[in-house]
């Protein structure tokens, strides 16, 4: 269910995180602190953030009458028997002297009792309390900042002829911010003017002025972020509006908004001290922010343990980080936090869509992290997201992020992806299954009637009645609806019997076409019957539940039920509408796929309806509300042209937007630091004797390149296989190989790698592209077979069976944007060198080997035998010692 992938927006791979912003509870470093004090922390009564001037902290449970002062609060005011908020300052003194006296009181090495603070700080009996209030914290940190103006244009304004027209700067103070004496020289005091990084700024200036779409293929070390930003920045400032940039990795999106837009804010502001400051917001899904509501529930229980390891742990130092975390930011998420999440699971401190109260939460608005982040994103000039919540952006028809007046895509060639899966209609078993739980087993706690009824037993009489019939009649249809979702879960199964590759049973999950003939099949038939009954229950459930949340609507108590179940009629709705789009409409404007698991006792299977081509949904999603869209990437041409990229995302043609196209050569010279070798003799990858050929080759050039080597595979048993035969080879001559296996932590890999200058590394797909290392940490890539798709994907199959030449519209052209981006990581840096090797030999064999090849950043390209390529690595290493 779509919300989900909302929710989840940017939740990548730690590893592509950026060094984390905050570090939260950082013990003050004072020799003078009292022994006593530590006392306290020790027993946790006490816990510090890192600011001992004026950070509040929390102490025990003192939030438990947080809410005796909720409505005082709200008008800016305390009442009379409420003190300032305890800072870290107060605590330290007040927990010295009430700890010094308790020590003085005691036998000899006695240490500080837990809760000696708390009862010094809060006594039971006295008016004058002062506490820690987590509403009068969040709204002391966000208040300046949503004092600022919405950009957020007026209703009218969305109609193009009311929208006033950017303000863009001309070309010439471009010229001149790309200069030594400039913004780039201000910013980077030994900065080079290069004329390709001035080229592209120049093309996303004049594509913001004419409200023109651009397609800007920059090669590496061409400084395209700063290209974009600085025309962008500079137009969203002068016309007091917003402008958007999305991203494909976290890595690039914090590099962004904590690097780069804060060193062009500082040098805009020296430049010219009268002009309004540039303002930015980072925005991700809700699963990214804390959820105070949440956060609060844990601080009022107070911290518990958790068995770790086999260990049990005390809770009290991660919520303590995690509280001054709370004080310390605004709207940041966190990514960057270092809190042990097995101590507090994640689940525990973030919401999702369908969790959260919203308006019925005393936090909702500006206090909250996830909503409030988003507010405070309407009043900035540049809002930086990432490709999936942009995407869900536009398949939920907006509503989750700002109104841009125009949208800077970079990292492109993964956008096509990342619309089709948020335009992707999914019926998924584990999902339907989960609502089903939450209606059925009358009286269980998961159940949100059973809730409901324990929040309403106070209604009046007059209510009562009208109650208990509403929730009789949801009650029935949530049974009804329980036992579709289980017999659909069940019947869907009968779909492996479509399974080809049931002798292949290395893998648990299989992906099924379902053609004509799957459709025509018994097998199917009988599932859409199980199906249809699923989705006219799930429509039934949906009014029984409707009516109960408007009944409800005025009652305090019963308002997390309440959202639990408008948020389950959303998913409801949405389930029967995918139902009649699979199994009854059909249209040919999709392909239709099921995701099978083997194991009749995994019910995780899901029936999806993709879109075949997402350019006429960018096309109405995007282009028709945007002046403007720059797609930018180093890898987006084939064979120097843009014809696959711009077919893909709606562009160009008779139907598709227009828009420019600019290919910018790369800043660093590729053709002398780059070599790749084509090996010529190795078997063809269907052949028995690949395998062995290929182990040979890695021996070979792992030893004469003295390691320092990255393998980037498309199979892992194939990966496992040869790393299983060539890790002990290599061992022997003290060469180090890792392996991307199953459970391994891709950060750690990440981490070792660059760590460890001469180790070697097998890896996956989440390698080829938005990994750097930089420098002789990496010295080889070697790709053993070309990245193309699978020939049973269902989309591959559909777009087969309606277009003779789809493998070259489609699989060769995403194929070569893939190998690009593989063969981009070995060049980060201008001095950095290094070869590829390429050991499919098809690229010799074949005719579209010549279009592979000429796509390549490197000209230099040697076509030889697996000896000569160890060879000319053992020669080259020779000649640098």
């Amino acid at each position: 269910m779509q919300r989900d992938a909302a929710d989840r927006a940017g939740s990548a791979d730690p590893a592509c995180h950026a060094a984390p912003r905050f570090q939260a509870s950082a013990q003050p470093e004072d020799s003078a602190r009292p022994a006593a004090v530590d006392a306290a922390l020790a027993a946790g009564a006490l816990e510090l953030s890192d600011n001992p001037d004026d950070t509040p902290v929390r102490v025990e449970s003192a939030s438990k009458v947080a809410d005796d002062v909720a409505s005082s609060e709200a008008h800016g005011s305390a009442s009379a028997d409420v003190a300032p908020l305890v800072s870290a300052k107060d605590v330290i003194a007040a927990a010295t002297a009430a700890v010094r006296a308790q020590l003085q009181r005691a036998p000899a090495g006695a240490s500080a009792a837990p809760g000696a603070v708390q009862t010094a700080l809060f006594p039971a009996e006295s008016p004058q309390r002062r506490i820690f209030s987590l509403r009068a914290l969040r709204r002391r940190r966000t208040e300046p900042l949503m004092r600022r103006r919405s950009l957020r244009p007026a209703a009218t304004a969305l109609i193009d002829d009311a929208r006033p027209s950017l303000v863009v700067p001309p070309s010439q103070e471009i010229e001149d911010a790309f200069s030594a004496q400039g913004l780039l020289g201000a910013i980077y005091p030994a900065f080079e003017p290069r004329g390709e990084q001035v080229q592209m700024a120049q093309a996303v200036r004049r594509s913001l002025e004419v409200s023109e779409n651009l397609v800007v293929e920059a090669g590496t070390g061409v400084g395209k972020s700063m290209a974009y930003l600085v025309p962008a920045a500079l137009t969203a400032v002068r016309s007091q509006a917003t402008i958007g940039v999305a991203t494909n990795t976290n890595a690039l999106l914090d590099q962004l908004v904590y690097s780069e837009l804060p060193a062009l804010a500082t040098a805009l502001a020296a430049t010219d001290p009268q002009a309004p400051p540039l303002s930015w917001a980072p925005l991700k899904g809700l699963t990214h922010y804390p959820c105070l509501r949440k956060i609060d529930r844990l601080a009022y229980d107070g911290p518990g343990t958790r068995e770790v390891a086999g260990e049990e742990r005390n809770q009290a130092p991660a919520l303590a980080t995690l509280l001054s975390y709370v004080e310390q930011s605004a709207f940041d998420d966190m990514d960057g936090l270092k809190l042990d999440f097995r101590l507090l699971p994640r689940w525990e401190i973030t919401t999702t869509s369908q969790d959260c109260l919203k308006r019925k939460c005393s936090y909702f608005g500006s206090m909250c992290f996830g909503h409030g982040a988003r507010r405070y994103a309407e009043t900035c000039n540049v809002v930086v997201t990432n490709h999936a919540l942009l995407c869900c952006d536009l398949s939920a028809d907006g509503g989750l992020l700002p109104e841009a007046r125009a949208w800077v895509v970079d990292e492109a060639h993964g956008f096509e992806a990342e619309a089709r899966r948020a335009f992707t209609s999914s019926i998924e078993s584990a999902s339907v299954l989960r609502v089903a739980s939450r209606v059925s087993n009358a009286g269980s706690t998961r159940n949100v009637l059973t809730r409901l009824a324990s929040r309403m037993k106070q209604a009046s009489p007059e209510t009562a009645g009208t109650f208990h019939a509403l929730l009789g009649k949801a009650t029935a249809a949530g049974e009804v609806f329980s036992q579709a979702a289980g017999a659909y879960a069940a019947q869907v199964k009968g779909l492996l019997f479509f399974d080809d590759r049931k002798a292949n049973r290395s893998y648990e999950t299989t992906e099924l076409w379902l053609n004509s003939h799957v459709r025509a099949s018994s097998p199917f038939g009988e599932l859409a019957i199980s199906a249809r009954a699923l989705g006219e229950s799930a429509a039934k459930l949906s009014r029984q539940l409707q009516n109960l949340v408007a009944f409800i609507d005025d009652v305090p108590a019963a308002a997390e039920p309440q959202r639990e179940m408008a948020a389950m009629v959303y998913d409801l709705d949405a389930l029967a509408d995918t139902v009649r789009l699979v199994f009854d409409d059909a249209p040919s404007s999709y392909v239709y796929q099921a995701d099978l698991h083997r194991k009749k006792d995994r019910l995780t299977d899901a029936v999806r309806a993709v879109p075949l081509e997402v350019g006429h949904r960018l096309n109405e999603a995007l282009y028709a509300r945007a002046d403007a869209v720059v797609y930018a990437s180093a890898t987006l041409s084939v064979a120097g042209t843009f014809d696959a990229f711009s077919r893909a995302a709606g562009l160009g043609g008779p139907e598709g937007a227009p828009a420019e196209t600019l290919q910018v050569d790369s800043s660093y010279d590729f053709d002398r630091n780059m070599t790749v070798y084509v090996v010529s003799d190795m078997p063809e990858p269907a052949s028995s004797s690949y395998l062995p050929a290929l182990k040979k080759l890695l021996v070979g050039v792992h030893r004469a390149q003295r390691g320092s080597m990255l393998t980037l595979f498309t199979n892992r048993r194939e990966m496992e296989s040869c790393f299983d035969d060539v890790q002990p080879q290599l061992k022997r001559d003290d060469l180090r190989l890792v392996c991307q296996k199953w459970g391994v932590s891709a950060k750690g890999l990440r981490d070792e790698f660059i760590a460890d200058e001469s180790l070697s590394l097998f890896a996956l797909k989440s390698f080829w592209q938005g990994f750097d290392a930089p420098g002789s940490t990496l010295r080889g890539v070697v790709i053993p077979k070309l990245p193309f798709a699978r020939p049973t994907d269902p989309l591959s199959c559909e777009r087969g069976a309606r277009d003779d030449r789809a493998w070259f519209h489609y699989v060769l052209p995403q194929a070569v944007i893939e190998l690009k981006q593989a063969a981009g990581r070995l060049i980060r840096r201008a001095d950095d060198a290094g070869v590829v090797i390429l050991a499919d030999r098809r690229l010799v064999t074949k005719a579209y080997g010549r279009t592979v090849l000429a796509s390549m950043p490197s000209k230099t390209v040697r076509i030889c035998t697996a000896a000569e390529v160890i060879r000319a690595i053992e020669a080259q290493q020779d000649a640098e010692r």
